[in-house]
């Protein structure tokens, strides 16, 4: 099939206040990136330098460029951008051919007359301002959002451009992904599905496929079809008379390999050929990769079976894994961050993530990497924090970019779950009026009746975290539902809170760590790295660059970072090293408690997705990871709470601490565990254990005053060799930092993973 790659060098000129350009563009792009690069405004991800780009938001953009198309480029032919951010209009040869209108899908425009053969062709592409895009339409009395984002509501663009809590405001959008023209054949396959069916189970899968294929023929008899899947020494063949264009084809493969999660077997892949003849004419082929298992979530709210956790091909899944934002906040560099992002969850041990409502679909190496490791993912529709307009016109236009991830997506065995968005259940419990969830057509109707049809078989949750109707009628609480965003106060991490929420499964919960100071002198000016307040006579000034890597609006969490390390050791940091490791040991010290809280507690807790691995831009955040790919100390101490095979110490209760074995396998483990005091020497606890598969095992207790400060070491080793390692603090707070940071921290690090 021939194809014509349109990246590379465009001309782009910008229309406003004054004209800019042309100067040259790099295709994919952003034009936060040109503007930097042509010295218009200075490094947005430094400093205060995102306030420069607002002027710019007001301009429209237009992209040129020209192409060669060989005299013999076939009859059909589509002109395929995988994003326009966002309104835009499309010019080729001068003729308007389409207004793009969503920032999240692929356009494909049909240009089969269009081009010149054997000629120059001129393709222009004019990106609107998205404040005025916006401002034609009419919200309503119900459309809402959080205080920077109104913007966002009635265009399909990804809503934490606006600026958010993780994220810049950098909204100018542009030709962020891949584009190019490519051959349309004749003969070809529209859309095709291996559905799944839920009774796959070790021995057996059942699969429906249906097929949907266009033909230059004009009459037939009939058609014929071949199905062959391989997957090492598993070989099935099908072939089938075809009537008609589009069908379906029910069939089973005996003892088949099944694709399961990270941890518990191997992530089985069938390259299926799908060959389609008219008589002995081979009209086309087409080839998927396939994987064969069963995903079904369990859910029940009713508290005397509060329940909601994932079963993989029959058997329970206890989910480690975190949260995915953007990858990055400007997305034409997602393609060069995706995959190195994906291998910390995957070294992080991770066999879910969670892709968060407010930023975009992912390409689709992102996906083909979590089919190929194991990683499930929990995939939000892109909506946010927003109740978004409810008219019959965005309606249409939101159905339109479900049906093409649904279809898009749909044979990607990773998928896990659709979920209607992010926490638009609960801000209708937040505006304080008489909304109710169970109002949104978006989730309740558009959604439904799209998977209804094209992906029926796959867990749906309306919101996350979903209130259902009688949680609305009985006007419960976010604690009705077990399926939760644990964040609340943000205080002491073993708060009760925390220690004592009765979620089932974590689908949010975060704390705060800082940045390394090499990386903080990477985004702060000199003079701002430290402090972080400044003072004057009579009154108190924040550190502006501070605030917008807040991110700014959210300049609460600045003092709450210093709240964190003075509830832990108290101290006031009175220097940039101290405030950056002090609160790294308190993130740290955070997310192992929250993981194996989770954990300790397996199956009244089906599974944790912490908030989050990666930041999108230099912040001080949740993430463990910052932009520059600085490894916080909370990545080591989370890589050893999420190993399959865990020794963990539970929380002081009645005179004692409790000691578990935790065992995420499919595999009984028999071994020895060990707790001795760090400092001492002293073994505090011995015990041979026995474990079943993917089950816990309690080890008996020990006693400590809760006054007795003491570094603990767990060890253990099973049978068939694997050695672990991990680490627990006794006593109340405040620990003394000093013995914590020269004494303690070597030896934590000491553990290794």
């Amino acid at each position: 099939m021939q194809t014509i790659d349109l990246n590379g060098v465009w001309q782009l000129t910008g229309q406003g206040k004054k004209a800019l350009g042309p100067f040259e563009a790099t295709v994919p792009g952003n034009i936060e990136l040109e503007l930097v690069k042509n010295n218009i405004v200075p490094d947005p991800y430094f400093g205060a330098n995102e306030k420069f780009l607002r002027p710019y938001e007001f301009y429209d953009w237009t992209f040129t460029r020209d192409f060669d198309v060989p005299a013999d480029f076939p009859a059909g032919a589509d002109l395929v951008f995988d994003c326009i951010d966002t309104v835009a209009e499309v010019y080729l040869n001068g003729e308007k051919i389409a207004e793009p209108a969503n920032g999240f899908i692929r356009h494909t425009f049909a240009v089969d007359d269009k081009i010149k053969r054997g000629q120059k062709n001129t393709v222009t592409v004019v990106v609107k301002s998205p404040i005025l895009a916006a401002a034609k339409y009419e919200l309503d009395h119900r459309d809402k959002t959080l205080w920077r984002n109104t913007e966002g509501l009635p265009l399909r663009k990804p809503i934490h451009e606006y600026g958010w809590d993780i994220c810049p405001r950098c909204c100018l959008g542009g030709i962020t992904r891949n584009v190019k023209l490519v051959e349309r054949p004749e003969n070809r396959m529209i859309s095709c599905y291996f559905d799944v069916l839920r009774d796959t189970r070790p021995g057996w899968a059942n699969i429906l496929f249906t097929y949907n294929f266009a033909t230059s023929l004009t009459e037939w008899d009939e058609f014929k079809m071949e199905i062959e899947m391989k997957c090492g020494d598993s070989v099935f063949k099908k072939t089938s008379n075809l009537y008609f264009t589009s069908g379906h084809i029910g069939f089973g493969i005996s003892n088949p390999k099944l694709w399961w999660p990270l941890g518990y077997g191997e992530q089985n892949l069938y390259d299926a050929t799908i060959r389609v003849y008219s008589g002995d004419q081979l009209l086309f082929e087409e080839k998927k990769r396939v994987g064969l298992r069963s995903m079904v979530f369990e859910y029940d709210e009713d508290p005397k079976n509060f329940v909601a956790r994932f079963v993989v091909n029959g058997t329970p899944i206890m989910v480690k894994g975190s949260n995915w934002v953007p990858t990055d906040a400007l997305h034409s560099l997602d393609y060069q961050r995706e995959i190195p992002i994906l291998e910390l969850f995957t070294d992080l041990g991770c066999n879910m993530l969670r892709i968060w409502g407010g930023g975009t679909y992912c390409t689709q190496a992102f996906y083909d990497y979590c089919d190929e490791h194991g990683i499930m993912i929990w995939h939000d529709f892109m909506i946010a924090c927003a109740l978004a307009p409810q008219t019959e016109e965005f309606l249409a236009r939101f159905a339109t970019e479900v049906e093409w991830a649904v279809k898009e997506l749909r044979q990607h065995p990773s998928l896990a779950l659709w979920a209607g968005d992010n926490e638009v259940d609960a801000m209708c419990n937040w505006s304080n009026t008489n909304i109710k969830a169970s109002s949104n057509r978006l989730t309740r109707e558009v959604i439904p009746h799209i998977l209804n049809r094209l992906d029926p078989n796959r867990p749906y949750q309306k919101s996350s975290p979903y209130y259902s109707p009688e949680s609305e009628a009985k006007h419960l609480s976010w604690e009705a539902t077990p399926e939760q965003h644990v964040w609340g106060p943000r205080d002491y991490f073993k708060s009760p809170f925390y220690a004592d929420n009765n979620a089932v499964f974590i689908s949010e919960c975060g704390y705060h760590g800082a940045n390394s100071v090499a990386s903080m002198k990477k985004f702060l000016s000199a003079d701002n790295v430290w402090p972080w307040k400044k003072k004057g006579d009579w009154y108190t000034v924040k550190n502006e660059e501070w605030l917008h890597h807040a991110t700014l609006g959210y300049d609460y969490r600045i003092p709450l970072m210093f709240k964190q390390i003075r509830e832990e050791f108290m101290l006031d940091p009175d220097n940039a090293e101290d405030f950056s490791l002090g609160s790294q040991i308190v993130q740290a010290e955070a997310k192992k408690f929250f993981v194996e809280n989770v954990r300790i507690h397996k199956w009244k807790k089906a599974g944790i997705l912490w908030w989050n691995v990666m930041d999108c831009w230099p912040q001080f955040s949740d993430a463990i990871v910052d932009y520059y790919f600085d490894k916080k100390l909370a990545y080591d101490y989370l890589k050893r709470s999420q190993k399959p095979v865990l020794g963990i110490i539970g929380e002081w209760r009645n005179w004692a601490h409790e000691v578990v074995i935790t065992n995420d396998t499919l595999q009984e483990k028999d071994g020895r565990l060990t707790v001795t005091d760090a400092d001492s020497g002293q073994v505090i606890m011995e015990r041979d254990f026995h474990v079943a598969a993917n089950a816990n095992q309690g080890l008996g207790r020990f006693e400590l005053p809760n006054s007795d400060q003491r570094l603990l070491i767990i060890r253990w080793e099973t049978k068939d060799g694997i050695k672990g390692a991990n680490h627990y603090i006794t006593g109340r707070t405040p620990l003394d930092y000093k013995k914590y940071r020269d004494n303690w921290l070597p030896k934590i690090k000491a553990l290794g993973n």
